[in-house]
């Protein structure tokens, strides 16, 4: 069985849930297991009013878009 086949499979059972309990309980898991969303782009839009005048001397590695493994030097 594949992983796709196993999705649709586990899908189904917690569709066809009557008791509310489990359903809560399976819920519950599942918001334990999972990463939580990332947030949107722009989020910060209207928050954040100021950034230093040096804030971009400074660039970590890895955060300059090139694709090199900077941290092996």
């Amino acid at each position: 069985m594949t992983t796709e086949q196993k999705k649709i499979a586990v899908i189904s059972k917690i569709a066809d849930l009557r008791d509310e309990r489990l359903l809560d309980a399976v819920n519950q898991l599942l918001e334990e297991t999972l990463p939580a969303p990332l947030p949107e782009p722009g989020w910060a839009k209207g928050i954040i009013t100021y950034f230093s005048d040096d804030f971009d001397d400074f660039i970590p590695p890895g955060f300059d878009g090139n694709d090199e493994d900077d941290l092996s030097r």
